[in-house]
């Protein structure tokens, strides 16, 4: 036992030393893009037009969905929400969650903004014409296409489940649908990103 001591000892001072010392910066939990590409749009709100670019003093998350979707639809914007009042209220002031209807056809401005606000009053739903949607749409790299097609008010929307996170008018951040429900570790990429 006196031979391994000073192995031990040795061991325990270097465990001591990596638990006292400094952490470097942020291990992203969410996917953190290496080349952050500007991102811009303009689509309807409830009180008119709304451009991505106004809020770069703010963090943005965006989750594309539809008002009728049964599942990912309001179990990530619940997520969004848990995330959301984690934060404190001065860091709430930096932070814009965005709702953009996919369905457009269905989901006109105040529609999308109400089920939005469904989830928490600060929140905003957006929409646009199908042509403004699908640019949008675009630009982000989401897929959406009706499905289960029964008639024109009745149908589902296949639809990709990212949330994306701008900041400074940069996508830099992504969060897959089963990494948005884990609520510290997302809302410590949002404060390591304010």
């Amino acid at each position: 036992m006196r031979r391994f001591f000073p192995v031990l000892l040795v061991l325990g001072l270097l465990a001591l030393g990596y638990f006292l010392l400094p952490k470097g910066p942020h291990s992203f939990f969410g996917t953190r893009l290496l080349n952050p590409r500007p991102v811009d749009f303009v689509l309807e709100g409830p009180k008119g037009p709304v451009r991505l670019a106004d809020l770069q003093e703010e963090l943005v998350l965006i989750f594309f969905g539809f008002v009728r979707c049964p599942d990912v639809c309001p179990t990530t914007m619940l997520a969004l929400r848990r995330a959301y009042e984690a934060l404190s209220p001065r860091e709430r002031a930096r932070v814009q969650v965005i709702f953009i209807s996919v369905d457009p056809d269905r989901d006109p401005p105040h529609i999308a903004d109400e089920y939005a606000k469904a989830f928490h009053p600060d929140f905003l739903g957006l929409t646009g014409s199908p042509e403004a949607v699908r640019e949008v749409a675009r630009s982000f790299g989401v897929y959406y296409q009706k499905t289960q097609f029964r008639s024109p008010e009745d149908y589902l929307v296949d639809h990709t489940a990212t949330t994306f996170v701008v900041h400074g008018g940069r996508l830099v951040l992504l969060f897959s649908p089963d990494k948005v429900e884990a609520t510290e570790r997302v809302v410590a990429d949002l404060r390591a990103l304010l």
